[in-house]
């Protein structure tokens, strides 16, 4: 395999520029029980702002547009958004939605104790404790590494992490951002990790609109590595300029990348959006209609 493919696919991105008809663009907003079929997944940090704010009327306003499956972030002293486990689980069944997946970060990466893998199992106990089924680590505690040797470090505590959720009933998955598609010696971090970590422990969470972004070819990613993308962040974006856009106005082969959902292993998605053309609630909204409209989203 030719580790450079993954760095000359500038042009072959941005030919993917999906045509969205205008009908799909223009759809009118569809109801929660329309789209009931759809596995539409929201990760709350997209209306991180209103949620600090008001997290109650926020998650109500979420399942109101009709996401049914969440994503949170921010776990803290055993606690999502204030509530416990039980709590906060209870609270979104009531809305008709189900927390399936927790952002999170670890901090056995540069503090390899007794303590931080307790804290890790602490934080893993809770996220089954509140029905969740995957537990992703958020952030790329690599973003300044120089050498191979260090990437190799982190894949094996990756697969450590993986070996301890799948004891604690969850699915471990690492989510990406930029940094990772930065060679170095000559070698992608993030195709590195894809070979040097078991499926069997670890899944890969791709962040569609970041992969785009850094100008690598997420559809070669998901054909080439089968099987090992158990849930995905759908986001749309422009190439050029490097901001998210609400779903179908950006970028992004979304038809592609549905299309491709069998071959890549994936379970769940996600819809992120962290820069806004509207309120964020709004944007939110149009991202969930355009994908309950959109009739190559089959779940």
């Amino acid at each position: 395999m030719n580790r450079r493919h993954f760095l000359q696919t500038t042009a072959i991105t941005a030919a993917a520029a999906t045509v969205v008809p205008g009908h799909l663009l223009n759809a009118a907003p569809f109801s929660a029980k329309q789209a009931a079929k759809k596995k539409i997944g929201i990760q709350l940090y997209s209306l991180r702002e209103d949620m600090a704010k008001n997290a109650d009327a926020t998650l109500e306003a979420v399942a109101k547009i009709g996401y049914s499956f969440l994503e949170t972030y921010g776990y803290k002293d055993g606690k999502f958004f204030g509530k416990t486990p039980i709590e906060f689980s209870k609270q979104v069944s009531d809305l008709g939605m189900k927390m399936t997946s927790s952002h999170t970060g670890f901090g056995v990466y540069t503090n390899n104790t007794t303590k931080a893998w307790d804290d890790v199992k602490k934080n893993m106990a809770d996220t089954r404790e509140a029905g969740s089924k995957w537990i992703v680590q958020a952030g790329y505690p690599g973003a300044n590494y120089t050498e191979i040797s260090q990437i190799e470090k982190l894949a094996d505590t990756f697969n450590k992490i993986g070996e301890l959720a799948k004891q604690n009933g969850l699915k471990f998955a690492y989510h990406n951002h930029l940094e990772e598609f930065r060679a170095i010696k000559n070698q992608i971090p993030y195709q590195r990790y894809l070979e040097l970590t078991d499926p069997a422990l670890v899944t890969f969470q791709m962040d569609i609109g970041h992969v785009a972004n850094a100008m690598a070819d997420y559809r070669a990613y998901l054909k080439l590595y089968p099987g090992r993308f158990g849930c995905l962040h759908i986001r749309d974006t422009n190439v050029k300029t490097k901001v998210a856009t609400e779903m179908g106005r950006g970028h992004v082969a979304l038809e592609d990348v549905y299309n491709l959902f069998a071959v890549a292993g994936v379970e769940d998605y996600y819809v992120e959006q962290e820069e806004y053309n509207y309120t964020p609630i709004e944007s939110l909204r149009m991202c969930y209609d355009f994908l309950a409209a959109a009739p190559f989203v089959k779940w």
